[in-house]
């Protein structure tokens, strides 16, 4: 009897340990989404965006809505520069064709060879499966003060 209930509880734990690197490479899918999503729009790379978004995508940041054409016209306004995006603190849940998540977002840009101080953002965003990707279907971006 005791062997079997150790044996129970293994099982069990093993499945929790699989459970969670399940949970972290999924959640890893969907971080990578949002690092290709805002390389490209630094590049100014349309295609790109598109390509990781859903057809009725939109941005909600700071009270402005903006859709990736709209968006890629803002950041054309900014002129030259480099900028460089970590993300932490990553909340998620997912299931088969929707996910949710909150994270943190710091950008550090680089204008005229002066590198500034980092900014940091609490984002949102929504995702759908389109068949095995994960693309990008509302972003809600806010300046931490």
């Amino acid at each position: 009897m005791k062997n079997k209930v150790l044996l129970v509880l293994v099982t069990l734990n093993m499945l929790s340990c699989q459970s969670e690197s399940d949970d972290q490479t999924k959640k890893e899918e969907l971080r990578i989404v949002l690092s290709d999503y805002y390389d490209a729009l630094g590049k100014k790379d349309l295609q790109k965006m598109n390509s990781l978004t859903t057809g009725n995508f939109v941005v909600y940041d700071e009270g402005v809505i903006y859709t990736n054409e709209s968006a890629v016209k803002a950041v054309e306004g900014m002129g030259d520069f480099t900028v460089t995006f970590k993300f932490d603190s990553m909340n998620a849940h997912i299931d088969k064709t929707n996910a949710s998540a909150y994270h943190i977002r710091e950008a550090t840009f680089t204008i005229h060879d002066t590198i500034y101080p980092p900014m940091r953002f609490l984002e949102s965003a929504t995702f759908k499966k389109e068949g095995d990707k994960w693309k990008l279907r509302f972003l809600h971006s806010s300046m931490r003060k």
